[in-house]
């Protein structure tokens, strides 16, 4: 879904998130699976496949809400359930479905529409943005498997035994990242291989920390390769619903602050790392930086959002950072760490599957930022 246009983005933002189902049960293979594990990455790198599915994600970060970003927060430490409708990568739908309705995002020709159930409103995007925060359809085994692989070219990989995964045989590949600095220790990845020999259907992903069980896992649990009818992913308004239009820089509300200074061309070591979108999508200040699954986003926040950020960690467990002003607290956890700066005249907030003394490093090499 778009995977060119957002998979370094968006993993970078979300720090590798994805969800996790629970470890469930194992099913051998009816039959033996075997797929050199440089082909099986190729396979799973390349174009979306059709199918409908539902998937069940799951995360368990042990992160506390961080003012705006509660969904990021509540995507990596709660059960997500989401229905797919995937024709191609120019053209899909996905559901995130929850007790009180779902709401949807779709694709269609290069133009993106959100379906809030709740709101009964069908919401078109109008351009596009080069950062947005993470969603449902990014938890979805086929999406965000195709965005790890594309991140780490590179990366060893080695086979996995074949599992029996929603009722077919996968193959199963591990990616083990080579950086020392990334929290992320292994990313294990069990794919259909049967028909297109050019691609292939991740049914499920585990991430794993540096030690430990996987800390992030989705799985498609009921999955078909029909291509969707298209009225599945046609977006439609509903009588007595309503229709509106917003800019794309709306969809990433929570990225932008106005007269956020510059963001550095490097960091910790790190260069930035370039972003393209329409001029009205600009996130002041925005920087994301590092390659491969070793990254970490620079958000500049209001002085408010930094206070409540910086309770909200040092709650849970944070560890104050010495700052010549204002306050400063990281808080890691095994995949993903977390450091907040307030200070009158720009606060900010890092985020990255790096460890915490990469984003402290950063920290120290931030400009003065003087009063606005």
């Amino acid at each position: 879904m778009t995977a060119h246009r957002f998979s370094r983005r968006w993993l970078l933002v979300a720090a590798g998130a994805a969800g996790l189902v629970g470890l469930g049960s194992y099913t051998p293979p009816a039959a033996a699976v075997e797929v050199d594990p440089e082909r099986l990455r190729a396979r799973i790198a390349g174009a979306p496949r059709p199918y409908v599915g539902y998937a069940e994600s799951t995360g368990r970060l042990g992160l506390p809400e961080i003012p705006r970003l509660e969904s990021v927060s509540e995507l990596l430490t709660t059960t997500t359930r989401i229905r797919a409708f995937v024709a191609g990568a120019d053209r899909w739908r996905v559901d995130q479905v929850d007790n009180s309705g779902e709401r949807g995002t779709y694709l269609v020709g290069g133009v993106e529409y959100a379906w809030d159930f709740g709101a009964q409103q069908l919401t078109r995007v109008v351009g596009r943005t080069p950062l947005r925060l993470p969603r449902a359809g990014d938890l979805a085994p086929p999406e965000l498997a195709r965005r790890i692989v594309r991140l780490a070219p590179t990366d060893p990989v080695s086979a996995l035994p074949a599992r029996r995964i929603a009722g077919r045989d996968a193959a199963g590949l591990r990616l083990t990242p080579v950086d020392p600095d990334t929290t992320v220790g292994r990313v294990d990845i069990w794919a259909d291989v049967a028909g297109d020999p050019a691609t292939a259907l991740p049914l499920r992903v585990e991430v794993s920390a540096r030690t430990g069980d996987p800390l992030l896992l989705t799985e498609l649990l009921d999955v078909s390769d029909r291509v969707p009818d298209p009225a599945e992913v046609t977006p439609t308004v509903p009588p007595g619903a309503g229709s509106v239009a917003v800019g794309a820089a709306d969809i990433s509300g929570a990225l932008r602050v106005l007269e956020a200074a510059p963001a550095p061309a490097r960091l910790a070591g790190r260069d930035r790392v370039a972003l393209t979108g329409t001029p009205d999508a600009e996130l002041p200040g925005v920087g994301l930086y590092g390659s491969g699954l070793a990254g970490f986003a620079l958000i500049p926040v209001s002085g408010d959002v930094a206070r409540q950020a910086i309770d909200g960690a040092g709650a849970g467990g944070g560890t104050a950072v010495d700052v010549p002003t204002g306050r400063a607290v990281s808080l890691s956890t095994p995949l993903l760490s977390v450091l907040v700066h307030g200070r009158r005249g720009g606060s900010v907030l890092m985020m990255g599957t790096v460890a915490a003394p990469v984003l402290e490093q950063a920290l120290r090499e931030l400009p003065e930022r003087g009063p606005r």
